[in-house]
């Protein structure tokens, strides 16, 4: 009998396990019904009849047992790709959002954290299964099966959003480095932040960048909960007005706004390039195995990010919103915190801002060469010149903003704002499309349950972008 050697999944559990067969077995809602995708079906085909029963008894025996296979340190070693992710999507502007409306309403707009970082899941997990099966990063697919005419004007789009973006966030982080030294100014502290990310940029080592992700997410992870601690927000109150479901003062915009700081539009395909990097030489893990840590990654990632919102809304809450003060921004939060609750919390949120900060001006330079690379077909890597270009517009250029503006213009801002409007239904539709093919993804091609879900996340986007469209006009 021919051996073969492929992988095999349980779709509605999200968990993958190798076989010694190479046919893609999956069963659905807890039934013996095995599909295969056409590929697979016709190595099934060359088996002898008699034997194709028996290649899928043994699929099914086999994946008990392969499950367990996979331990707790291998799913800690792929933590990686989301963290990179998760650490960007907890940028100075999602602080400053979260901080603002924690200070203006308490702990009322909790659930909404919740609802957008899971949100933000479904967001990025499609990429996940198209990455692994394909090969391909996202915007590799959009290149491959839309055309270059349709990915290199989303790289760019998607590139003066980052510039437009990342003063802010070298600001932020810049506003807590001078926390701790008000000497040094906000354009010193700017170019030391944007150069140090360049320079990790143009080492381009993916495992120094996934490990300084790392410890990024983990200091705001450790920042933001002890400042709550140090805080002393009430159980009762969180539990009594944190999960009411109720839209404060009916302001529907803001809930808007709070979930759109969980969709940055160039996390879904810098998740993808990392994915791919991360395994595109690991030959000792089979594809379902890949997908599934990566999952467990996506998950466990975005649940500390949520953890995260949550820390900074209640520290907002519980001391700002109970005292009647107001904020402006996260910079004003750790100098409010000081008198307070204690200088040792306004060094925490500093700490945390700095993190915040760092994170994703980190992630806007590091996915350059990967995302330009992708959109245009040439190489992606760090050393070809027009990639180094690239990395260093995103790096240096926000220090040029900063140096003669103080702050990006508020005209570079709302157009940078107007384009993610426009860019975030179109890469969800792009990606929605992506993972409905058949033809390279088989049964793992999106199922009923999977459209309804993504169709929900575009029916959101796109009232995101009718919100971003109205405040730009000055209509709300």
């Amino acid at each position: 009998m021919k051996d073969f050697s492929v992988d095999l999944f349980v779709s509605q559990s999200d968990e993958f396990t190798e076989v010694s067969f190479s046919p893609w077995f999956t069963r659905r809602n807890s039934t013996t019904e095995r599909c295969f995708p056409i590929e697979a079906q016709k190595q099934i085909n060359n088996v002898p009849v008699e034997a194709q029963e028996h290649i899928k008894d043994v699929l099914v025996q086999q994946q008990t047992d392969t499950e367990k296979s996979l331990t707790m340190k291998k799913r800690l070693s792929s933590l990686g790709p989301s963290a990179i992710v998760a650490a960007c999507i907890i940028g100075p502007g999602t602080v400053t959002t979260v901080s603002v409306a924690g200070a203006s309403y308490g702990f009322q707009v909790m659930w909404v954290l919740l609802i957008a970082c899971f949100v933000a899941y479904l967001f990025q997990r499609p990429v996940i299964k198209f990455t692994l099966q394909t090969r391909m990063s996202a915007m590799d697919g959009i290149r491959v099966y839309m055309g270059k005419k349709i990915s290199i004007p989303i790289y760019f789009a998607l590139l003066l959003g980052a510039i437009a973006f990342q003063a802010g966030n070298f600001i932020g982080a810049a506003l807590a480095l001078n926390f701790f030294l008000p000497a040094v100014s906000i354009v010193v502290w700017v170019s030391i932040l944007a150069i140090a990310s360049l320079l990790v940029a143009w080492i381009g080592v993916y495992r120094l960048i996934e490990n300084i992700n790392r410890i990024i997410i983990g200091t705001m992870v450790l920042a933001f909960v002890l400042t709550v601690f140090i805080s002393g927000p009430s159980v009762t109150d969180i539990a009594a007005t944190g999960f009411s479901f109720q839209v404060p003062e009916a302001n529907y915009w803001l809930i808007l706004a709070l979930i759109a700081t969980t969709l940055p539009p160039n996390t879904a395909f810098g998740l993808s390039a990392f994915i791919k990097r991360k395994y595109e030489n690991n030959t000792s893990l089979s594809t379902a195995k890949k997908m599934q840590l990566s999952y467990f990654d996506l998950r466990t990632n975005l649940t500390i990010a949520a953890v995260i919102a949550v820390s900074i809304l209640i520290c907002a809450a519980s001391t700002i919103y109970v005292t009647g003060g107001e904020i402006s921004g996260a910079g004003d939060m750790a100098y409010q915190l000081t008198p307070l609750l204690g200088q040792y919390a306004g060094v925490l949120f500093a700490l945390g801002l700095l993190a915040a900060g760092l994170s994703s001006g980190l992630f806007n330079i590091t996915v350059q060469p990967h995302l330009f690379g992708q959109a245009t077909g040439t190489t992606e890597s760090v050393k070809a010149v027009p990639n180094r270009l690239m990395i260093t517009i995103a790096a240096v250029l926000p220090i040029v903003v900063v140096f003669f503006f103080g702050e990006a213009p508020v005209e570079m801002i709302m157009t940078a704002q107007a384009l993610n409007g426009l860019l975030l239904p179109i890469i969800v539709g792009a990606i929605w499309w992506l993972c409905t093919r058949r033809k390279q993804l088989g049964e793992m091609a999106n199922s009923l349950r999977e459209n309804i879900a993504y169709g929900a996340v575009m029916l959101l986007v796109c009232a995101l972008a009718v919100r971003v469209y109205l405040d730009i006009f000055g209509i709300i």
